[in-house]
């Protein structure tokens, strides 16, 4: 029997690729343009802040136009449901480019980070503080292309805060020491978050581990951590400054704003690295892409299959060997 094609008002649903206990991924065509987009959809028993939160993230979204952000193109209602329809990135998230390629090469990695401080200095001049950096948010296109996604429980200076007072929102793993202890977030909290996502890149390790919740925030808040220079198999001395100074505990000490990281950034990279920088970051997704590929096809090693061809061989010969006596045998009887 055909599977049913469902639909959601212009858009026909081609397949979930997430599911939560807050909202549902699909991605989808919009029927009268014909283009492939992410929809995400509201559960419907979710309570009214999420609710609210949801609306906030479509406004807060739509308010920002950047190449190095996910565009959101739609918000509507159907009946309770809501839903938010976004840019579809073909490519994968930092998350696997680090669990199958970390750790990163200093330079890839300043580059990545670069980007996502490009995405959020454009965020904070528009007066957002993103809240939730961390890989999974980090979308790289197969053509390079580096975008930061999930707005969810981002705060514009000008929107109501939907986060009541000492309440904890984020990651635990990528989380600023004031962001750990419920305090107010400024903007340098996100400066915080991508030093920990860049420490992660060159590493393969996060600076804050812990079986739960709160081990982790309290190591975070403690705010000590190996020094990236230690672990990272390249020993960037440069780059592990720019780490150091993203993932300072006094926010004092730490960068004012993100364009200064992204300047320092730059300089590590160098101009020439800046130039390919898209050319670079497919180059790495195409790799891994590949690799992925390779380990999923089965193939019986080369050893086995003369093994087992000799096998046979040698049984075939003993089967002639014994007609062939059978029928020696044979021929004597009869002349006997």
């Amino acid at each position: 029997m055909q599977k049913e094609i469902k639909y959601i008002g212009n858009y026909r649903i081609l397949d979930i690729i997430g599911k939560g206990g807050m909202a549902n991924i699909y991605t989808a065509i919009h029927i009268p343009l014909k283009r492939v987009v992410v929809i995400k959809e509201m559960i419907r028993s979710a309570g009214s802040q999420s609710r609210r939160r949801f609306k906030q993230e479509a406004l807060l979204g739509a308010s920002l136009d950047h190449k190095n952000i996910v565009s959101v193109y739609d918000h509507f209602n159907i009946g309770s449901a809501s839903y938010l329809v976004m840019e579809y990135v073909e490519g994968m998230d930092l998350a696997k480019i680090i669990e199958n390629a970390a750790p990163l090469h200093p330079a890839i990695a300043a580059i990545i980070a670069r980007e996502i401080g490009l995405a959020i200095e454009h965020a904070h001049a528009n007066g957002i503080i993103h809240r939730d950096i961390k890989p999974t948010n980090i979308l790289i296109s197969n053509q390079g292309e580096i975008k930061v996604s999930d707005f969810g429980v981002a705060k514009g200076t000008e929107s109501p805060d939907l986060t009541s007072t000492g309440t904890v929102i984020g990651t635990p793993f990528y989380m600023s020491p004031e962001q750990a202890a419920g305090e107010k977030l400024t903007y340098q909290s996100d400066i915080y978050s991508l030093g920990i996502v860049l420490y992660e890149m060159v590493t393969a390790k996060k600076p804050f581990s812990g079986n739960d919740s709160q081990t982790i925030t309290a190591k975070v808040c403690r705010g000590r951590y190996r020094s990236p220079f230690r672990l990272d198999p390249h020993h960037s001395i440069r780059l592990s400054k720019i780490i150091n100074k993203a993932m300072k505990k006094n926010v004092k000490r730490r960068y004012n704003a993100i364009d200064h990281m992204n300047v320092d950034l730059g300089k590590f990279i160098g101009w020439k690295k800046l130039a390919q920088s898209e050319k670079i970051l497919k180059g790495l997704v195409t790799k891994i892409e590949k690799s992925k590929t390779a380990t999923t096809v089965i193939r019986k090693p080369a050893k086995k299959k003369k093994k087992k061809r000799i096998g046979i061989l040698l049984y075939a010969l003993f089967i002639v060997a014994v007609v062939t006596l059978v029928l020696y045998l044979l021929r004597i009887m009869i002349k006997g």
